[in-house]
């Protein structure tokens, strides 16, 4: 492992537009930018659920609308234990939702 970190779920608190983010998230000043590398280097399983293929209703709820917010979006987590939020903010192709948990917890 590259940093002796130890990531552990957080309360998520979303701002007003629906967006929240780990305090052990990287300071790289892009939310895009993490390798997938780095997860892996600190012990964790990685998935992206991206709203834009939730359930239709959902999707269109925000692609539909004027309004940059998805607050009201609640991510599907991944199958199997252990999962938790790790980041929910919005890219170039809409909002995602990364989920991480402990490698052992499959």
């Amino acid at each position: 492992m590259s940093q002796a970190i130890v990531i552990r779920p957080e309360e998520v608190v979303r701002d007003e537009t629906g967006s929240w983010t780990h305090s052990k998230w990287p300071e790289d000043g892009d939310e895009n930018a993490i390798p997938k590398s780095w997860f892996a280097d600190h012990g964790l399983d990685l998935s992206i659920v991206e709203l834009e293929y939730e359930p239709e209703e959902v999707a269109d709820k925000y692609f539909e609308s004027d309004d940059p917010s998805f607050c009201f979006w609640q991510p599907s987590q991944p199958e199997g234990d252990g999962w938790f939020i790790f980041s929910i903010h919005d890219t170039e192709s809409g909002p995602c939702c990364v989920w991480v948990r402990k490698r052992d917890q499959q």
